[in-house]
């Protein structure tokens, strides 16, 4: 199974966070979960931290920024993320 283009980063996320919370997920979404992990993975540790931080100090929001077009970069370089 193929990775849909998404139109943001944002929907890329979204579809993601909702996958990965999934228990009841089928063959064809575990294939895409993993399709999608691997993206990911190719960041460093911290910034896959980054993007799940919950935290709102302007430190934890610069380096959520950074981490979210370091992901956007790899995207768009994989053909996941349209325009």
């Amino acid at each position: 199974m193929k990775i849909p283009a998404y139109s943001s980063l944002a929907a890329f996320l979204a579809h993601y966070r909702a996958l990965k919370s999934d228990a009841a997920r089928g063959a064809d979404d575990e294939h895409l979960l993993a399709e999608m992990s691997a993206a990911i993975a190719t960041l460093a540790t911290e910034t896959r931290a980054a993007l799940d931080s919950a935290e709102d100090s302007a430190s934890s929001r610069r380096h959520r920024e950074r981490a979210e077009l370091q992901l956007r970069r790899e995207l768009a370089a994989r053909g996941i993320l349209a325009g």
